[in-house]
């Protein structure tokens, strides 16, 4: 089975909006075209208003799913790089460890062992659903008390706003004794 790395342009602007991969090109085009809720959706509904299509590109075919997320990861790093404004929910300025892994996979060329790719594709934190340790803990408070931002906190923590806010809500005893 082979894997394909994709952009979406607007051809309207001549301009990438979207960076994904798929194991089955034909359906994916065929799903993004039906245009959903996402952000990417609603540019092609726009682009479909307009009385255009959406332009399907394949950037890279890989072998193996991991050289997919990988490869996946270097374009929309390789576009927000030249300035492209991309519409995928990693493109988002907002967890600044992010991108200091996307600075790594640039730099060193090869991600560290066992990092979780789908979540980095994704856009999601890297420790999302992974156990809190009280060292960690200790340190969300600690940054929270010193006047962080919650959004700082979780960039520091690699963890999602969310994560963050209900660890928050949670009293003492319930704490996972890590």
């Amino acid at each position: 089975m082979g894997f394909s790395v994709y952009g979406i342009v607007d051809p309207r602007t001549k301009q990438f909006f979207y960076i994904g991969q798929t194991s089955e090109f034909e359906l994916r085009c065929h799903q993004h075209e039906e245009g959903g809720q996402t952000i990417a959706g609603l540019v092609i509904q726009e682009i479909q208003a307009a009385g255009l299509k959406p332009v399907f590109v394949v950037l890279e075919q890989c072998s193996e799913r991991r050289q997919t997320l990988m490869a996946e990861v270097f374009w929309i790093d390789l576009m927000r790089s030249r300035g492209i404004t991309l519409t995928n929910a990693q493109s988002f300025e907002g967890y600044a460890a992010r991108a200091e892994h996307r600075k790594a996979l640039r730099t060193h060329g090869t991600l560290e062992e066992g990092l979780d790719l789908e979540s980095l594709a994704k856009g999601r934190p890297l420790r999302e659903g992974r156990r809190w340790s009280r060292k960690e803990e200790a340190m969300m408070r600690r940054l929270l008390r010193e006047g962080e931002s919650i959004y700082e906190v979780a960039d520091r923590l690699d963890r999602s706003v969310g994560a963050i806010v209900e660890r928050q809500r949670r009293p003492s005893q319930e704490r996972s004794p890590e």
